[in-house]
């Protein structure tokens, strides 16, 4: 189509007979011309929304040409059929030329994330360099939290790392979420969406240490620190490997959730009430991420868990006897939640 299209827009080739008169020449190549820029622009546009990246080089240009109220007139001058399709060609040919600059541009982006998803460090020096993402960390942030194709494994691991960059960008990452008024399993929701967490402990202390102290910021009277919200956020992902995860049997109860998070609050007990509706939250509720980056061979050999990055968790939590029968012991669960008390402390 775009072949036809484009060959009629040249015209009737020199030495060839046409029984078109040269208006009708004109206008024919002109409406070619029309349909072969439409077509472009809603290739890019195609490609805008599959990247999710907006192009800032072309929403000027489109704007202003979509303005041209007289496109070929001259002030002082009686505009002409000729002047007039010799000047929308004109215009015609520059948003190709700049679709193809889109184009180019997003070809770069593609290789970039490419690049990302196979070492994540030298994928956002390559977009750095190629003027594609800002230096900053919240550009580098907002890049990560937006663009699509990128693998969510390695943001985590990427959001994880304890390198100045990165840690500044895992801070901007964090702040950029408003949980104002969100109910803290929500808000886990909301934050666990756009990454897979990393699989190691450090890690994951890092990224979740930050999102108690947004949560706590954006929330200031739901607890008393932001250690109180660090330690029920790892319990409340310990609740949905034990209540979601087919592969432990024995569940845990809401008495003994509530019973496992006994002080966390400074010392104090949270509302019973508060716990017992966070527990049924989560036990109809399953927390899952988005799976857009997965095709249907990883969803069918993945679990939720193994998906959210939750296994370096449930293997703290969880005894294994063989392959496939594993049981949840109440005395470990409470064990383990002394262990993130005490680091807890050891934080403040």
């Amino acid at each position: 189509m775009v072949n036809g299209l484009l060959k009629t827009a040249q015209g009737v080739p020199p030495g060839v007979a046409t029984s078109l008169q040269l208006p009708q020449d004109a206008t024919m190549k002109l409406e070619s011309m029309k349909c072969l820029v439409a077509t472009l622009k809603s290739m890019g546009d195609w490609m805008d929304k599959q990247l999710r990246i907006p192009d800032p080089h072309s929403t000027k240009k489109y704007k202003d040409a979509g303005n041209n109220t007289e496109p070929g007139s001259i002030p002082g001058d009686e505009p002409t059929e000729a002047s007039d399709t010799q000047s929308e060609a004109s215009s015609e040919v520059s948003d190709v030329s700049t679709i193809g600059q889109r184009c180019a541009y997003k070809l770069e982006l593609q290789e970039g994330i490419s690049l990302f998803n196979r070492k994540p460090k030298k994928g956002i020096e390559f977009l750095i360099n190629a003027n594609k993402v800002g230096e900053s960390p919240e550009e580098i942030a907002a890049f990560l939290k937006n663009a699509s194709g990128l693998n969510k494994t390695l943001i985590g691991d990427y959001l994880g790392e304890r390198e100045d960059l990165s840690l500044g960008v895992m801070h901007a990452y964090v702040d950029s979420f408003e949980f104002h008024e969100m109910e803290f399993d929500e808000a886990i929701r909301v934050f666990l969406q756009g990454f897979r967490l990393p699989g190691e402990a450090q890690k994951i202390d890092r990224i979740m240490e930050k999102f108690a102290e947004r949560y706590c910021k954006c929330n200031p009277k739901v607890f008393a620190s932001a250690n109180t919200a660090y330690v029920l956020a790892f319990a409340v992902i310990l609740l949905n490997t034990d209540a979601h995860n087919p592969m432990v049997k024995n569940k845990m109860s809401a008495e003994e959730f509530i019973r496992n998070n006994r002080e966390i609050d400074d010392g104090k007990d949270l509302p019973e009430e508060y716990l017992r509706s966070l527990f049924e939250r989560i036990s109809r509720n399953e927390i899952k991420m988005k799976e857009d980056d997965f095709t249907i061979q990883q969803k069918q050999s993945m679990n939720s868990n193994r998906i959210l990055g939750l296994d370096s968790i449930l293997n703290i939590v969880i005894r294994k006897r063989g392959e496939e029968n594993v049981e949840t012991s109440d005395d470990l669960m409470r064990h383990m939640q002394e262990q993130f008390k005490e680091k807890a402390r050891k934080t403040e």
